[in-house]
């Protein structure tokens, strides 16, 4: 299910100080098609194999692929071997062409296992900056723990890691990578710690750039939908002397922003009953509510809402929010990356790489708020019939208005924004021993700075307008175009905003070659040893005035891993000792053992095993232990937990009825000593080439993947007693002081807010530990399958292909003590699938895809009082692409393509659920019917 403007706020890590205090309130593409593949100036012709391989069987890269000598297939640390017993999938540069992809991001989206983005749009993730999410990142299958700051999708480029991007998120920015300078994308969808390290549970996503290149190449397009354009150029240029190559590549993007009115079916309503009513009371005409015990989100308790002009009782005035709201937004890039690589003599090469990438979003909406109003104010409204002081004493009625600012600054005016810089650069030398043994040594340096602003109202200072007497710096919600204009800028002079950089320096050496061979081949071994060392430096302020974050210190976090690993795969059966019904059989091994300066040791191994018992047919299946570390941002938080205050009671437990005006206090950051997140993953699958039907290709593999110590935070709502029990204390009566001197040790500021209430003889009813820590589980279950057929003819050549993920499995704990939970009976599609159709004609290419992901189960309740079922969103690509025929330099290597993306303008299914962080809709988003047209020349 998709969630836009706040969906994903508790999804996902980012959710600060505000958003506990929010939810208290509340709770009150594998392209299987394979057009023909050219060979580019320059570059391997292996390596066009190994696309072409992939490319045309969906990317399963089985044991007797061809591939080049000097080619390490990712999730292998060996030379001309595929990981033995595993599940590679692989776009190749063709494929990468018909996707019509402007970023990285977007061409993940293409892969049905990367279910997160698949039939999405990634780029939607970047316009909840409201909620501080500065980077998009990919999940393989979803098994990313949801709300830790790290990933359990490893990203990497070149097999090698890079520093990682986001504020309250710690997580590798694909879209760092320029495209023009990705010659192919292969994901390794098991578990990986064997062989990387940390992150690897869900899978690797590699990012391997181009070698050589020469010559000057050109690629520019422009894409129009309804109320949306997006347009990107890249112009790579190289030179290839033979024994080296260099060459430069730079990649512009920028695109428009996608508003909630620019599409029907995003919709902020109610559909408890029709004719639906916008959920919205922060509109143009303000609503008043006396007797409101003011809590964030707009959450009220026992108040009488009164709409203007006319105060009539039970009235209120309602306004779609999400309408101004931006969905996707506004975003702008530059990424250059170059690369040298040389022969320095028969046995020794060398290849440098160096990018950086640097990536702003805007996005817009209209400022609101809610004031709570004292009497003392002059423009206070009281409407008629209504008691000033209904307990006969001299405590006024509680009033708090909700209302836009729109009338006085305008809609659109509200500007979050955010900042992704990342930069890197690394060496690799390659030394060839002898004719059995390579030395590779990587020397790679990277560094992020990433920033996010996003404005709002000062709630302080906007209470302490509705309680001035001053009318100069009283507020007037009732009619906020009559406030003084000084008043209303300083009221919008401030904003929630953060700052994080993060610098890596990594070193590695591997050793490799062939250690004995038996009759069944050659015995080959890989070696290795890493340094990491990750320097994090965070900042993030709520309620400051707007641009003084950087008047504000880091705080940092540093951290050492120190590696070593190792790999060998055995041929027992081969070519010439094959018989009966083995004509293969492959086993490896694998492992890594981390030790981190602050957590302690892991070790992680994986065995594989591939059986052909035909030349046609293999069976492959794997076993392994992955983990996720804590990322610096994780452990920081327990530098930064901080206590707050709340004066009404956020959770009941059940038979109790708490003393009226009882207090809530929550703890929020990290537990400290936080530990990895676990998992054992093992996989089946089989490869089939019949030779009965030349050009099929079938693939299955069974996946089952368990994920424990997962790095999550207690619920904010009423299940925080059935689910962490034990991270709730309550007294009817109000907590002793030594309960809450003991509650306020655990984090710096504790005793400033305790103490007072203390002193005040302030009933506190509950203690809400919220830190993150090491508590759920996960275990997933499924199947991923190919299938791809390509028949020659006369004319060209024909293809099919289908790829898809299909989830058996999937069930959640969110602590030890917590029930089970079986997540696939609701609100979640088991079903995703791609199947391509395509034809190459001469020196045209025309292809159609359609992108399925399955409809789900959802709950009836009171919030949705007609809907048991979410639809399936389907969606139709096409993709045209002409090779201009001539010999002149101004027609050869001149091409044109034309993609249009859900050609039929599905609309996501409707969702119709009364929640205000739902928009309407439900199991992907679309821009519409999105027109993309091309061109490209090479020189």
């Amino acid at each position: 299910m998709r969630r836009i403007v706040s969906p994903r706020a508790g999804l996902r890590s980012g959710a600060g100080a505000g958003s506990i205090a929010i939810s208290l309130a509340i709770a009150a593409n594998c392209s299987p098609a394979a057009a023909q593949v050219s060979v580019e100036d320059g570059r391997d012709a292996q390596t066009q194999v190994l696309e072409q391989r992939t490319v045309g069987s969906s990317a399963n890269i089985s044991s007797e692929s061809p591939v080049d000598s000097e080619i390490v297939v990712t999730g292998t640390l060996l030379r001309g071997a595929t990981p033995v017993g595993s599940n590679v999938i692989a776009l190749g540069a063709q494929a990468i062409a018909t996707t019509g992809a402007t970023t990285a991001n977007e061409l993940l989206a293409t892969i049905p296992q990367v279910s997160n983005y698949f039939n999405d749009v990634p780029t939607a993730d970047l316009g909840i900056a409201v909620n501080q999410i500065q980077i998009a990142r990919p999940n393989i299958r979803n098994i990313s723990p949801p709300n830790a700051a790290s990933s359990g999708t490893l990203i990497l480029v070149d097999g090698h890691r890079i520093a990682s991007s986001g504020v309250r998120q710690a997580s590798v920015d694909p879209e760092a990578i320029p495209t023009g300078a990705i010659e192919r994308v292969e994901v390794a969808t098991e578990g990986g710690s064997a062989t990387y390290g940390a992150d690897a549970v869900a899978g690797v996503i590699n990012f391997i750039t181009r070698r050589r290149f020469d010559g000057l190449k050109v690629d520019a397009r422009y894409g129009i939908a309804d109320d949306y354009w997006q347009t990107d150029a890249s112009v790579t240029t190289g030179k290839d002397w033979g024994t080296g190559s260099a060459y430069i590549s730079y990649t512009f993007t920028k695109s428009d922003a996608l508003f909630g009115r620019d599409r029907d079916f995003i919709r902020g309503v109610s559909y408890a009953a029709e004719p639906y009513v916008p959920l919205g009371r922060e509109c143009d005409a303000p609503n008043l509510s006396i007797n409101t015990v003011f809590v964030p989100a707009n959450a009220t308790l026992s108040s009488v809402n009164y709409a203007a002009p006319g105060f009539t009782r039970n009235t209120f005035n309602a306004c779609d929010t999400v309408r101004d709201s931006t969905i996707v937004p506004a975003a702008e890039r530059h990424g250059a990356f170059a690369g040298l690589f040389q022969n320095l003599d028969d046995t020794t090469t060398v290849d440098i790489r160096a990018f950086y990438s640097r990536r702003t979003t805007k996005s817009s909406d209209t400022f609101r708020g809610v004031v709570n109003m004292a009497a003392t104010n002059p423009f206070y409204v009281l409407p008629a019939g209504v008691n000033p002081a209904p307990s006969g004493g001299a405590i006024a009625q509680r009033q708090a208005v909700s209302f836009s600012f729109g009338p006085a600054v305008g809609r659109d005016t509200r500007h979050a924004r955010t900042l992704t810089e990342v930069w890197g650069f690394n060496a690799e030398l390659k030394k060839e021993l002898n004719d059995d043994w390579q030395v590779r040594a990587l020397g790679n340096f990277s560094g992020s700075n990433t920033a996010f602003q996003s404005p709002g109202a000062s709630t302080p200072r906007l209470n302490a307008a509705g309680r001035s007497d001053d009318p100069a710096t009283a507020i007037n919600p009732y009619d906020i175009a009559s406030t003084n204009p000084a008043l209303i800028a300083d009221l919008l002079d401030n904003e929630i905003a953060g700052q994080a950089r993060d610098t890596l320096i990594d070193l590695r050496a591997i050793a490799e070659g062939r250690l004995t061979t038996l009759p069944g081949g050659e015995v080959r071994m890989a070696l290795g040893y890493e340094f990491m060392r990750d320097e994090f430096q965070q900042r993030y302020q709520t309620d400051i005035r707007r641009d003084t974050l950087g008047t504000f210190p880091f705080s940092i976090y540093n951290r050492n891993v120190h590696s070593v690993f190792g790999e060998v795969q055995v041929p027992l059966v081969g070519a010439d000792n094959a018989g009966g019904i083995v004509r293969s059989f492959i086993v490896s091994a694998s492992g890594r053992y981390d030790s981190y300066s602050d957590f302690g040791d892991t070790f992680n191994p994986k065995f594989g095993a591939t059986l052909k018992p035909l030349d046609w047919l293999s069976f492959r299946g794997n076993w392994g232990t992955s983990f996720t570390a804590p990322t610096p941002l994780d452990q920081l938080g327990s530098l930064q937990n901080q206590i707050n205050s709340f004066n009404f009671v956020a959770f009941r437990r059940p038979g109790e009825t708490p003393t009226p005006g009882s207090f809530t206090l929550a703890l929020q950051g990290s537990q400290p000593d936080l530990q990895p997140q676990k998992a054992d993953t093992w996989s089946v699958g089989f490869d089939a080439d019949p030779p009965a039907i030349p050009g099929l290709h079938a693939s299955v593999s069974y996946y089952n993947v368990k994920f424990k110590d997962l790095l999550a935070t207690p619920s904010p709502n009423a299940t925080i007693f059935t689910n962490f029990p034990n991270n709730i204390t309550t007294n009817i009566t109000g907590l002793s002081p030594a309960q809450l001197r003991a509650f306020a040790a655990l984090a710096p500021n504790g005793a400033a807010v305790v103490e007072p209430l203390i002193a005040a003889g302030t009933r506190v009813y509950e203690v809400v530990d919220f830190r993150t820590a090491n508590f759920g589980s996960l275990k997933v279950s499924g199947l991923d399958f190919a299938l791809s057929y390509r028949h020659e003819t006369g004319f060209g050549s024909v293809d099919l292909g289908a790829n898809g993920n299909y989830q058996l499995k999937r069930k959640e704990q969110a602590s030890a003590d917590a029930p089970v939970v079986d997540v696939l009976r609701t609100e979640n599609p088991k079903l995703r699938l791609q199947t391509i159709g395509g034809m190459t004609i001469g020196r045209t290419r025309l292809q159609a895809t359609w992108n399925h992901t399955g409809g789900y189960d959802i709950e009836p309740t009171a919030s949705i009082p007609v809907q048991d079922r979410v639809g399936a969103f389907n969606t139709v690509d096409l993709f045209v692409k002409y090779d201009i025929p001539g010999k002149s330099a101004l027609l050869s290597n001149l091409s044109f393509s034309l993609n249009v993306r859900n050609v039929l303008n599905e609309e996501p299914p409707i969702l119709r659920r009364n929640n205000p962080n739902e928009n309407g809709y439900a199991n992907g988003f679309t821009l519409g019917r999105l027109f993309i047209l091309g061109v490209s020349k090479q020189f």
